[in-house]
């Protein structure tokens, strides 16, 4: 579920500051809105580009002055870059999300760098988009690929290895160049979350559901169990003003039907959070971060308590017992 950014032209830049850099809201939700042309809605658009273009300042304004009272603004300048990398890198914002990768032991506590866990660590991966890598928590206790790693170490009373290389902004075209990262980790499952950003962009629905299947083909047909949080249903999101918000569940709602099917198709597990997750939202505004859009830590929490099941369940076998478990990465 990532903030509708502003689409910029030109390289990535920036992209050593912090493990995800999430863009700038702005004109891209006003752009969808003018979808509703095709559908013959032409004397509507105009109200709904102006309810875009009002929605998306006001998550980005919430957004900057969470990131500036956490103290996780990061300057974007572009040291002997030219005046166009510049003027995307202005367009950017660049938080320092808290980082929770590392080895988790069943009772919770992380592995420090110096000792050795006992026993070989199970290795998760997460990939997707704002969501998998936590957007909007202020502590890495409240990270959804955290709360993932504990769940399983404690259930299946060994240590777990975490491993994020989701991107904040991502769509589902970018899960191909994240399962390459993915495999140099060995993983023993993957878990994915992905989709809000395919709107935004105006990927077909079945484009996007069909580069999920790709992706979730790719790791089951290399023996990987995967599980995918389907969209979610952008219908309980208050910060986006109404008859906008109701296209936009439509819209979710659509893809993640088709992401369910794509994903059960390549073998893969998925989760239906707009169905399971998104209901509990509803008049829980602690459930979401700052920017009104994105989870909070709590939000996260209510999510990942349907992945994980998921998760355990799809681990059942020789790798969840201890037996063929893979060793230990440099």
């Amino acid at each position: 579920m990532s903030i509708f950014p502003t689409r910029v032209s030109g390289p990535p830049v920036g992209a050593g500051v912090a493990r995800a850099v999430p863009r700038v809201p702005g004109r891209a939700m006003a752009t969808v809105a003018g979808l509703s042309v095709v559908a013959g809605l032409s004397s509507a658009v105009v109200g709904l580009i102006g309810q875009a273009w009002t929605t998306t300042r006001s998550i980005e304004k919430a957004a900057l002055a969470a990131a500036l009272a956490d103290g996780t603004l990061v300057p974007p300048p572009v040291p002997g870059g030219t005046a166009a990398q510049q003027a995307v890198a202005d367009h950017l914002v660049h938080v320092r999300l808290p980082h929770g990768d590392g080895i988790y032991r069943p009772d919770g506590s992380r592995v420090e760098p110096s000792d050795e866990p006992a026993g070989r660590p199970l290795t998760l991966v997460m990939l997707g988009d704002s969501t998998s890598v936590g957007y909007g928590v202020r502590t890495a206790d409240e990270l959804p690929g955290v709360i993932v790693a504990r769940g399983l170490a404690e259930h299946l009373g060994r240590p777990v290895r975490l491993c994020s290389h989701g991107l904040t902004g991502a769509r589902t075209a970018d899960l191909p160049r994240q399962l390459d990262l993915c495999f140099a980790d060995d993983p023993a499952i993957v878990v994915i979350l992905i989709g809000g950003n395919d709107l935004r962009d105006r990927v077909p629905p079945w484009r996007s559901a069909a580069q999920l299947g790709d992706a979730v083909g790719t790791l089951t047909g290399r023996g990987v169990p995967v599980v995918v949080g389907t969209c979610p249903d952008f219908g309980v999101i208050t910060a986006i003003p109404q008859p906008l918000r109701s296209v936009l569940s439509t819209w979710s709602l659509r893809l993640a039907a088709l992401q369910e099917r794509a994903v059960q198709a390549a073998g893969g597990h998925p989760v239906a959070l707009a169905r399971l997750v998104s209901p509990q939202f509803v008049g829980h505004p602690d459930f979401f971060a700052a920017d009104r859009f994105h989870p909070s830590g709590a939000g996260y929490g209510r999510a990942m308590e349907v992945i994980v099941p998921a998760a355990i369940a799809e681990l059942a076998g020789p790798v969840a017992t201890g037996e063929e478990a893979p060793p230990l990465s440099a």
